[in-house]
């Protein structure tokens, strides 16, 4: 939204949170990549109206489906968002518009879920409506990299689809690529972030043999760094968290199972990050000397530096294993008031047995972390040594 209406163009924002919608229209931000400066010059230019209204979808040439893909409790993927919005966009598409599918899914979603929803919701099957793709490329709380200055794939479902989709996003994109069916901008995505998972599940595992032969990891991977080929550095940490590394490779890894594909490495991966928290729990518990009524805070909360954004952050599992344990646990974070049903813990409540920095923000407050523990285990590599008292992992 914020990429279009900085264009001038008008754009519709429909949504079935009347919360969302009213928080909007307010002028309030939903996160860190639209100010709200910005927001309230957007709503009164009217280039932007936030509503729970459908039916002013058939105002819209092009509409984008862009809703969550999340994972269900047991760890499935959850099609029920995508499915009940395409359900709701369908009967209000016009004929002759342009549907794009930004949700990230597996390989044929486009071709094998979506278009057969929509023509199965309208009397008209779908009449001259066109299929595309281009899935979300964005990294929150980057300031180098935005949906200007990243390149954007697309694909249709006929080569009709493919020229407007291509030329909707030049409107506001440097560089779109077109790619020659939907599939391959699909697997695309999924290959992005499966390769991160990989590489950083790897790191962990190499850090965690490094921590037990005494070698210090992080001067590893910069002395790796110096080969101007062949090698791309990672850095090992709490575990991945958000809405894209740990759970699109999970869409990809039930897709291959249902055509009886293996991909063993990528499932390793996945298997490597799901436990970290407890390789964390048992370095902590040997570090410790047993952690059973230690008095422990997890400083940051959130999966990455700089975003109020708590989606499948490794701290939910860490904190969960250190109580498990008998450890006294609690959190803090500068981004965040309440989370999981608990406020956040002021650093300053306690002389903490050990302080686990797992996300360093700009606000975080390295001064007030070194007076209230005795010892930082930091997973970030930001905080500054001081004496015995910080382990850089």
């Amino acid at each position: 939204m914020n990429s279009l209406c900085a264009k001038g163009i008008p754009t519709l924002g429909v949504d079935i949170d009347r919360n969302r919608i009213l928080t909007l229209m307010e002028s309030v931000t939903p996160n860190e990549s639209l100010s709200e400066k910005a927001l309230r010059s957007y709503l009164q230019d009217n280039l932007f109206l936030a509503t729970d209204n459908f039916a002013d979808i058939r105002e819209c040439s092009i509409v984008i489906v862009a809703v969550p893909t999340p994972l269900l409790p047991d760890r499935e993927p959850d099609y029920g968002p995508l499915k009940s919005a395409c359900a709701l966009i369908a009967p209000n598409l016009k004929n002759e518009a342009l549907l794009i599918n930004e949700s990230t899914s597996h390989p044929g979603t486009l071709r094998d879920l979506i278009a057969p929803l929509v023509a199965g919701k309208r009397t008209d099957m779908a009449q001259g409506i066109k299929f595309a793709c281009s899935p979300e490329r964005v990294n929150p709380g980057d300031l180098q990299y935005s949906h200007s200055n990243t390149p954007r794939v697309v694909s249709g479902l006929d080569e009709v689809a493919k020229t407007k989709v291509k030329e909707f996003y030049e409107n506001f994109v440097n560089e779109v690529l077109v790619v020659s069916t939907p599939e391959v901008a699909e697997m695309s995505k999924l290959l992005e972030n499966s390769f991160r998972m990989v590489n950083i599940s790897f790191i962990n595992e190499i850090s965690d043999y490094c921590s037990n032969k005494g070698i210090p990891v992080r001067e590893v991977i910069a002395a790796a760094s110096t080969k101007p080929f062949g090698f791309m550095p990672f850095f090992p940490g709490p575990g991945v968290g958000g809405h894209c590394i740990p759970v699109d490779p999970v869409y990809l890894l039930k897709n291959a199972n249902e055509d009886e594909i293996e991909l063993p490495i990528l499932e390793s991966a996945m298997k490597l990050n799901e436990n970290r928290y407890r390789a964390i729990v048992g370095y902590l518990d040997k570090q410790m000397n047993g952690l059973s009524g230690k008095k422990i805070l997890i400083e940051g909360i959130t999966y990455k530096p700089n975003v109020r954004d708590t989606r499948e952050t490794p701290a939910t599992n860490i904190l969960r294993g250190l109580k498990d344990v008998g450890a006294q646990a609690s959190w803090h974070d500068p981004l965040i008031s309440s989370w999981n049903g608990s406020d956040s813990t002021p650093i300053s409540a306690e002389i903490w047995d050990a302080i686990l920095l797992l996300v360093f923000h700009d606000s975080t407050n390295t001064s007030e972390l070194l007076a209230n523990s005795k010892r930082i285990f930091d997973f970030t590599g930001r905080m500054p040594k001081f004496g015995d008292q910080v382990q850089i992992l």
